[in-house]
């Protein structure tokens, strides 16, 4: 692979792809603006302009000639058939040049670019009656772009803001010549999130039980006796279960069964990227094994560089080009293995994870890691009963309440039912169900109990502390713990899940209004006062059954209940968001129908 600066001069800094009569008069026109004033070199098209030979030539060296393409996913931008073609062209060019590509998600979920559901879909039905060979192609094309490190405007933050913040990373692109890797505190990208959502998507197969926490992928001869054995050492200090392989593990020419077990039996996998990693073809297996599993599980991936440069591994530049220049000797007979390693390290080396540089203790590098590790696995740590025969109609209800009108947007649920009716057993249920698609989670028990014994302060701190994990993040009073929910999640997207609430200034202090969460926000509420979710303007209700309603979904035109119910405020997170298990339920009735409430509107 050819080297970018060593073996191409750039006519552009940054080629536009998107789709004109959506996006151009507005958005794109102002990106385009914003680049130009920053001196940065732009390749727009001025016109909507008809797919043609002359013009396919001549965005095919404009895509050639420019250091980052920019690819601007808006809902219909798969309805044009040039665009799609340009989006491989630009991949195909990413590939063989070193190219930067940035997806943009434009008031628009990344999974329907991802999974083509939506507009994506029935875009690619209409392609596929005029270019049946061509489609899949541009399906494996909007995957593979989505699943790229890319920005989400949802459209919860001013549209200025949001370019400045395309335009600083563009320059620091520019400037550096390397890839946004953040290394204090990364995070899952839209499409970890997206794909861990999805897949816990299957509402009725048990949850996933793990055998390892964590499964470290290294070089053995690089790093194992000093870097990853101190980051073993430190995982097992703090109970982190932790899979590091001995020696004698790598035998014969293929990965070992033990191997493939422990990856697919791990909740996390860390991949450490050294000087000689991609010379073991062990390591590299491994590495395509970790993002089957990341494709078909949701294992949170986490690259750590470790005194690398992360380039290198991305475009297999370096000591990474060397030795996959020595596979493709090697391995002439069979291109497709090298080309199923070179894939696996460019897509790994797009997850966002950590730098090591040498600039800094190695001890305090590895406790980064182990924080970001510790709160991954905390997501999953919440006690799940073994649930009555029964369950999986009531969950499977109340996962359709919540994710009713799709991922964005905040939402809040209600669960209401008698005491002994099963709430809190549902909202562990749904807990398990979609946690991992997720940015934070907080599952507050016995609302009612600690409120009457603490007061809300504490209940406030304890939403605070589980979500930011900050000993320093509390609040005085309930005004100003109001106030200080309100400023640290309104851009965030969290799981919040308030068990046995009794009193309407529960749910006024810690989930007063929607506007205090980001987009994509969940609130369960669970409650034997079907009277307060009303009154606080949850819509969505579920009622368990042996309570005291006619039907189990009820709105808030309806009137309140006088009878005991108990209600679970559930608002959903995760998007991508990126780019998120079914369980048995309690014998009932018949009647545990629900129905679409009467007001539809969007709390």
């Amino acid at each position: 692979m050819a080297t970018p600066q060593a073996s191409k001069e750039w006519e552009f800094d940054v080629f536009l792809s998107f789709r004109g009569p959506e996006t151009r008069s507005g958005f794109t026109g102002y990106l385009h603006k914003a680049f130009c004033e920053k001196g940065i070199r732009t390749f727009m098209d001025l016109e909507d302009l008809i797919s043609g030979n002359k013009i396919q030539q001549t965005f095919a060296r404009a895509i050639e000639s420019s250091r980052i393409a920019i690819v601007v996913f808006s809902e219909h931008y798969a309805d044009t058939d040039f665009l799609l073609k340009e989006l491989v062209k630009i991949l195909e060019c990413s590939k063989r040049y070193g190219q930067f590509v940035l997806p943009i998600f434009y008031l628009l979920d990344p999974g329907e670019v991802r999974h083509q559901r939506g507009s994506y879909e029935k875009a690619m039905a209409r392609h596929e009656e005029k270019f049946k060979d061509k489609v899949p192609i541009w399906r494996a094309a909007l995957r593979n772009a989505a699943n790229l490190s890319g920005l989400h405007f949802k459209g919860d933050e001013f549209e200025y803001e949001f370019i400045e913040r395309i335009s600083k990373l563009v320059l620091a692109i520019l400037k550096e010549d390397t890839l946004p890797v953040v290394a204090d505190n990364p995070v899952r990208s839209e499409s970890q999130l997206k794909a861990s959502q999805e897949s816990s998507s299957s509402l009725f197969s048990s949850p996933r039980q793990y055998q390892y926490h964590v499964f470290l992928n290294f070089r053995g001869c690089d790093t194992r006796y000093r870097f990853t054995g101190s980051l073993f050492k430190a995982l097992r200090d703090k109970k982190i279960h932790t899979f590091m392989d001995d020696v004698g593990l790598h035998r014969g020419n293929d990965i070992s069964r033990t191997l493939i077990e422990a990856i697919k039996g791990s909740r996390i996998a860390i991949i450490v990227f050294s000087e000689n990693y991609a010379e073991s073809t062990y390591c590299l297996d491994e590495l395509v094994k970790i993002l089957e599993c990341q494709e078909s599980d949701g294992q949170f991936v986490l690259p750590v560089f470790y005194d690398v440069y992360h380039n290198d591994v991305r475009r297999q530049t370096g000591s990474y080009g060397a030795a996959m220049a020595k596979h493709e000797e090697k391995f002439k007979d069979d291109p497709s293995k090298v080309e199923k390693w070179k894939r696996a390290l460019h897509r790994a080396a797009n997850i966002t994870g950590f730098v090591f540089d040498g600039k800094k203790y190695e001890h305090e590098f590895i406790g980064k890691i182990v924080e970001v590790v510790s709160r991954e696995i905390r997501r999953v740590n919440l006690h799940v009963a073994d649930y009555p025969i029964g369950l999986e109609s009531q969950i499977s209800e109340v996962k359709s309440l919540v994710f009713s009108d799709g991922y964005d947007g905040v939402h809040m649920v209600g669960i209401h039912g008698n005491g002994g009716s099963g709430k809190t057993t549902v909202a562990h249920a749904i807990y398990h169900l979609i946690a991992n698609g997720f940015e934070s989670i907080c599952f507050l028990e016995n609302v009612r109990e600690s409120s009457y014994k603490h007061g809300l302060v504490y209940l406030q701190n304890m939403l605070l502390s589980n979500i930011f994990e900050r000993k320093n993040l509390k609040s005085t009073s309930v005004v100003h713990g109001i106030s200080t929910i309100k400023h640290w999640l309104q851009q965030k997207k969290i799981l919040l899940i308030l068990d046995d609430v009794d009193k309407l200034e529960q749910l006024q202090a810690l989930a007063g209004k929607p506007d205090w969460f980001g987009g994509g926000t969940r609130v369960i509420v669970t409650t034997r006062d079907k009277n307060l979710l009303v009154w606080h303007g949850i819509e969505r209700i579920y009622e368990m059954e042996n309570s005291n309603s006619e039907s189990n979904i009820t709105s808030s035109d309806e009137n309140p209940s006088e009878s005991a119910a108990e209600v679970i405020g559930f608002n959903e997170n995760q998007s991508e968001i990126f780019h998120t298990s079914s369980f048995p339920e309690r014998i009932g009735s018949v009647n545990k129908k629900w129905q679409e409430p009467k007001s539809k509107e969007s709390i």
